[in-house]
């Protein structure tokens, strides 16, 4: 494990409509903002379409239906987001995953985010994964 610190935070609360794609509004506002470091705190709602990256998968996969959030966490700053999806459909199954652009309202998603003031996220080439993965640089 790297060195932890620790953050004031600001928190953001917001409502997106039906037909919104969920990661899109949540990456437009924080770049929007400059917010440089930010955390989901909280998410629920529905989706109607939802494209999801499944462990170990090279591609999304669109489902569509009715929907309900379960859980949507990740962190996010103006250039990217790492986000993580767990739905469940009309009989209760749940499913979930990497979440990837094109999840889509169904009713409502309500989400609460934390600006971590005195942090700046940035994604770095990992040699080991192989993906751009999450830097944490503490602000002077």
């Amino acid at each position: 494990m790297t060195e932890a610190f620790s953050s004031s935070a600001r928190f953001y609360a917001l409502r997106l409509e039906p037909g919104t794609d969920v990661l899109a509004a949540v990456q437009d506002f924080v770049a929007a903002r400059a917010l440089g470091a930010v955390a989901i705190v909280t998410v629920v709602g529905s989706l109607t379409d939802a494209v999801i990256r499944y462990a170990n998968q090279p591609e999304g996969t669109l489902r569509q239906g009715h929907f309900e959030i379960v859980s949507m966490v990740g962190t996010v700053e103006p250039t990217g987001a790492h986000v993580h999806l767990s739905l469940s459909d009309g009989t209760g199954a749940m499913f979930g995953g990497h979440m990837m652009p094109g999840c889509l309202v169904y009713t409502t998603a309500e989400i609460v985010l934390a600006h971590l003031q005195d942090f700046s996220f940035v994604r770095v080439p990992c040699a080991k994964s192989g993906y751009d993965e999450l830097a944490v640089h503490k602000l002077s």
